[in-house]
């Protein structure tokens, strides 16, 4: 290479690079400035209901199995043979009081009586002879020519004749015994009930005491409901006053998943004294009138029941769902502007899907329009397009 191509090279190429950096500059300075876009305002849509300040009386629900009022084990009070069974003594059968259920062979007892039948005959004869002896001794008594009242008990034979009446007594009373004890190998309902179970038949031999079968009132059955301390506030707990009266009642009305459609009352009329020590739950009973008397509506004994009392009216609140409070302290409204404002709530009660709660230091009053779904991007003053819930 020559010195002459050397120069040419030292000269040219930073004229050469200098050159394509004012040709790229002027490029870059002639390209039109691109234009900044803002990026259009979204509205989020929220879905709301309206909900008015109104009473509200919230019923409370609990659950209980259906017990009997009264519950009678018949049993035997005296032995023997079973020689008669009513056709009516039989499960889920119907009886009346003083119906006979069972007869026990009565020949044994038959001639007990006869036998303390001839006893009391012997007493009351031994009686009169010793009524008869003391007056005769009392008159030779006075005949000797002595005082009566001189003469001493013995002599008048008093303790004989207090024996004798004495004996008169007790074989008359164990005459009435056996005579007890022959109605009583006639065993009858003791109430107007339905048979629950019958344990004997015909041919068995009893001893006393044992059962021959179970039977429940037919007129009215029970119910244990529990009350947790949040439903305990918000009723009347029934308790008895001194003449017997229930100071305060509530109704329940009760379903069973055996018989869907159905429906039964219930009366609140008493408290039980003591707390469940495992989950402080306070028990009430309900009485239920006539439990049986539909055919069609048959609320058999130990049915498991879902039960709803009335309660206490809850003034000046709101019923709103469940998933509208926030935090547990505020739920989100919407404004007349269409804008989303904070306001703060109390709970005061709740069940599976809705909540009752009242405005704490609101302006707002009547109807208020409450966002069902709140999420966590809504913010004080921000604008959203309502949708009223279908709900």
């Amino acid at each position: 290479m020559t010195n002459l191509q050397r120069i040419l090279n030292l000269v040219l190429l930073p004229l050469i690079v200098l050159l394509a950096l004012f040709f790229v500059r002027g490029m870059i300075a002639s390209k039109p400035e691109r234009q900044v876009r803002k990026p259009p305002v979204v509205i989020p849509s929220v879905t709301y209901i309206e909900a008015m300040m109104q009473d509200i009386a919230p019923a409370i629900r609990t659950y209980g199995n259906v017990r009997s009022f009264f519950e009678a084990q018949l049993s035997a009070q005296v032995a023997g043979e079973i020689i008669t069974v009513a056709d009516s003594f039989n499960s889920g059968q119907i009886i009346n009081k003083g119906d006979v259920l069972v007869e026990i062979d009565p020949s044994d007892y038959l001639a007990i009586i006869a036998r303390e039948e001839s006893a009391l005959a012997s007493s009351k004869q031994s009686l009169s002879e010793e009524k008869t002896r003391s007056q005769l001794a009392a008159v030779d008594w006075v005949e000797s020519g002595r005082a009566l009242k001189d003469a001493t008990d013995l002599t008048l034979r008093k303790p004989q004749l207090v024996a004798a009446e004495a004996a008169v007594a007790s074989a008359r009373a164990t005459l009435e015994k056996a005579k007890l004890d022959l109605d009583r190998t006639k065993i009858r309902a003791p109430f107007d009930a339905i048979v629950q179970s019958r344990t004997t038949s015909l041919g068995n031999y009893v001893n006393i005491g044992s059962s021959v079968g179970v039977l429940v009132a037919k007129e009215r059955a029970e119910v244990r409901l529990p009350l947790t301390p949040e439903q305990i506030r918000r009723i009347d707990l029934p308790m008895k006053n001194s003449s017997g009266n229930t100071a305060t009642s509530h109704n329940a009305e009760l379903s069973t998943p055996t018989q869907p459609g159905v429906n039964w009352s219930a009366s609140i009329i008493r408290t039980e004294p003591s707390v469940d020590p495992q989950n402080q739950v306070v028990y009430v009973i309900g009485e239920i009138e006539d439990p049986f008397e539909d055919p069609n509506a048959f609320l058999p004994i130990g049915a498991f029941v879902d039960a709803v009392i009335d309660a206490k009216v809850i003034e000046a609140a709101y019923s709103i769902p469940n998933k509208s409070l926030v935090e547990d302290s505020f739920i989100w409204v919407i404004d007349a502007n269409e804008s989303l404002k904070k306001q703060p709530v109390t709970r005061v009660f709740a069940d599976a899907d809705n909540l009752i709660v009242k405005l704490d230091q609101s302006e707002d009053s009547g109807l208020l329009r409450v966002a069902t779904r709140p999420l966590a991007s809504f913010r004080e003053e921000q604008t959203v397009k309502p949708i009223l819930s279908d709900q």
